[in-house]
């Protein structure tokens, strides 16, 4: 393997560093020279070798693995098309800004010019957005606020409260670390209100945490905790664990600020235990060391430095292992504290020496006021009063330097007392009259912020109280509309229902009426049933007794011929009372639906013969010719009960209405491809024409009897009338008084292929 030249370099490094580290002390240094002229040269060096591979391997894997990552983003973005490729690049420079602000920069670019070109204004609003991220990471505060102004007209242009929100926070952080708070507030509270709109609680949280923070460190506290627990529900809302931490570790600070240790106490350990979860997931202890940081601090106030020195020493720890001087620096200050505390002068002294270099190095001037201060007390503390006062009033000018009243209060307490214990009795009044002072300051809360800027906080929150109230009245004018859309509903759904119960009375209504009106039919038909029993039953049988009395009372005055006339006269009268029970009884089965249609395929010509053979005897009787014109392939689909029935009551019908010596003419033919036609033509007496309407009229009392005085129901025609349309046929009467009738009626034809 063929290592490149760079990390041949980064190898050198690394050796020399751990070179250093094994020989930094002199006595180390010695034992290894003394050792080395009995070891063997091959251990040496293979013992050489190994610490150079231990040290390398983790730089060199963590080196490869971040340009793994890298490339795989940067071939991620390159096999995309479109707006999903522009979306790549800037999630990409994103990404990328802190290790390579060039590239971040030329992507940004690059995505920037591809959503101009593609007109796609959400897109735009990002570019600029990244390029502002790019541009602060890069320490270039101007051209990031220049970024940002134009992400935020793109985004207000399009109702974008999503980016908005973003865009004022970041715009928020630049005022922030610029130390232009009002304006910072400003921003922080516009950013509230856009998030609000499209429930962006991430962003919402972290801005209500930036303003927590500044109304803390301005010892705003009742604001500063109303606005860190609004941070903290709403990144509860947005599932942001880490963010719900810090707040929790605002909070914490807040209460330490407050002297309140067992609040304190509590909200650190709350963050302590979230910070641990997640750094036992993604290895970063950042979180954790803060916490153990600021409960090492409640722990000093308390009086218990063991506790106190336990957890400044864990903080040590792990800033030890990131090799963050930063960290180191705090926790060697905080372990000088500590010692100081316990009375331990000198290891105080040298841990807080420790500290001051390493603030010197990393340019941190906040913190060496306290530094100075306790050097100062330590030097008291060993009787080195005038290098201890020296000490003190150096910390004392970079407090006032930096504007920290707090510090500058605590350090003209601790000159006071060095004062007094050397009996100097007028600085001691000056240092008391100095508290005095900035405590008044510290108490009417113009620590750092001015009248005219409290005023400005008041507009911020007269705005937002503004705004609350206009978001309930919505709310209570949202809940109004609802109500009068729920009542416009019920309403619409009352009168449905009452329409759906109208038509349903109203389909109910006409189903009765049409039952009743077939109820009263029925009731006519039963009526008319009773009256022909009475009446046409009552003529035959009456005739019949009076036949049978007569013949019984005066048989032996009568001649053969007398008798055998009688006797004929009593066979029709019991014939016509046959036949009238026969179609009784028919037509009441049928009212009844007890006559079941069955059809099957007939042969035409023979269920006429059939029919017409049963009647022949009553033709002849009356000298009626019978003509039979029959087609012999007439094949149709009926019920043959039924059929039989239509042709003996049409044929008898026709004979009983011919004269003697008359004719009556059956013929079968195809009327069209689908129905076969039957027809029975009598030269009989004929109908008129206002009779022919009357004929299936079961309420009509008159009928015509036949050429020999035959009897007539008309009840007859009515039942030849329902089997036929029972069988899907249609019956016409053509008549004409005088001339005769012409009775035709039709069947479905069988189809032959």
């Amino acid at each position: 393997m063929v290592i490149p030249v760079s990390i041949w370099i980064r190898i050198d490094f690394l050796l020399i560093n751990q070179l250093l580290f094994l020989f930094s002390s002199e006595k180390l240094l010695l034992s290894a020279l003394k050792r080395g002229k009995e070891m063997n040269i091959r251990i040496i060096r293979t013992f050489l070798l190994l610490i150079i591979i231990a040290s390398i391997q983790p730089a060199f894997s963590g080196e490869k693995s971040g340009i793994t990552q890298i490339d795989s983003l940067r071939n991620t973005g390159s096999n995309k098309k479109g707006v999903d490729k522009i979306s790549a690049q800037l999630e990409f420079a994103m990404q990328i800004m802190g290790k390579d602000a060039q590239e971040a920069q030329r992507l940004a670019n690059s995505a920037l010019i591809a959503a101009k070109a593609a007109k796609n204004k959400l897109l735009e609003t990002k570019a600029y957005y990244t390029l502002g991220r790019v541009s602060e990471a890069s320490e270039n505060k101007d051209a990031a606020e220049a970024y940002y102004d134009s992400a935020l007209v793109i985004a207000e242009g399009t109702g974008d409260q999503w980016n908005k929100g973003e865009i004022l926070f970041r715009k928020g952080i630049i005022k922030h670390n610029r130390s232009e708070e009002i304006h910072a507030l400003e921003y922080f509270n516009a950013s509230i209100q856009a998030c609000r709109l499209s429930d962006n609680f991430k962003i919402m949280g972290s801005s209500y945490s930036m303003m927590g923070t500044i109304f803390r460190v301005n010892g705003l506290y009742d604001r500063a905790i109303e606005y860190t627990v609004n941070s903290k529900l709403n990144y509860e809302k947005a599932g942001y664990l880490e963010g719900n931490a810090w707040a929790a570790y605002i909070l914490g600070r807040i209460y330490a600020d407050l002297k309140l240790p067992e609040k304190a106490l509590e909200y650190f350990q709350e963050a302590l235990g979230e910070y641990t979860k997640q750094a036992s997931v993604d290895g970063n202890e950042d979180g954790v060391a803060i916490c153990y940081e600021q409960i090492g601090l409640l722990n000093l106030d308390s009086g218990n430095y063991a506790e106190a020195k336990k957890y400044i020493d864990n903080t040590l720890k792990i800033y030890t292992d990131k090799k963050s001087k930063y960290g180191i620096s705090n926790a060697h200050k905080n372990l000088g504290i500590v010692e100081y505390s316990m009375g331990d002068y000198g290891l105080a002294e040298k841990y807080l020496n420790e500290a001051l270099a390493i603030k010197k190095e990393v340019n941190d001037l906040l913190s060496l006021p306290t530094i100075y201060e306790y050097i100062g007390l330590c030097l008291v503390g060993k009787g080195q009063i005038n290098a201890g006062l020296k000490n003190l009033r150096q910390g004392l000018a970079l407090a006032v330097s930096n504007n920290q009243k707090k510090i500058q209060l605590n350090i003209y307490s601790k000159l006071t007392e060095v004062y007094l214990g050397i009996n100097d009795l007028k600085n001691a009044l000056d240092c008391q009259k100095k508290q005095i002072e900035i405590q008044d300051l510290i108490l009417s809360g113009a620590a750092n912020i001015k009248i005219e800027q409290l005023q400005a906080i008041y507009e911020i929150d007269k705005k937002n109280a503004q705004i609350i109230e206009l978001e309930k009245q919505n709310e209570i004018n949202a809940l109004t509309i609802k109500q009068h859309r729920i009542s416009q509903l019920i309403m619409i759904v009352g009168i449905v229902i009452a329409f759906l119960i109208s038509v349903s009375i109203y389909l109910v209504y006409n189903k009765i009426r049409r039952k009743n009106q077939e109820l009263r039919e029925t009731n006519a038909a039963k009526d008319k049933l009773f009256a022909i029993i009475a009446h046409d039953l009552r003529g035959p049988t009456g005739n019949l007794a009076s036949f049978l009395e007569h013949l019984n009372d005066t048989f032996a005055e009568h001649s053969p011929d007398e008798l055998k006339k009688i006797l004929l006269s009593l066979y029709k009268s019991a014939d016509s009372v046959s036949v009238l029970l026969e179609n009784l009884l028919i037509w009441a089965q049928s009212q009844l639906n007890k006559i079941e249609y069955r059809p099957k395929e007939l042969e035409l010509s023979d269920v006429i013969q059939n029919s017409v053979k049963g009647l022949k005897p009553m033709a002849d009787n009356k000298q009626v010719e019978i003509n039979l014109k029959l087609d012999e392939n007439i094949s149709v689909m009926a019920d043959p009960n039924m059929i039989q029935s239509v042709v003996r009551n049409l044929f008898s019908n026709a004979i009983k209405f011919t004269q003697r010596g008359g004719s009556v003419t059956i013929k079968t033919e195809v009327s069209d491809m689908s129905k076969a036609c039957i027809s029975i033509t009598d030269n009989g007496i004929g109908i008129e024409k206002a009779s022919l309407s009357k004929l299936f009229d079961l309420s009509n009392s008159q009928h015509t009897p036949g050429t020999e005085n035959e009897k007539s129901t008309g009840l007859g025609l009515i039942l030849v009338k329902d089997f036929v349309e029972r069988n899907h046929g249609t019956l016409t009467i053509d008549s004409e008084k005088g001339k005769g009738t012409v009775v035709s009626f039709t069947l479905p034809l069988i189809q032959r292929s």
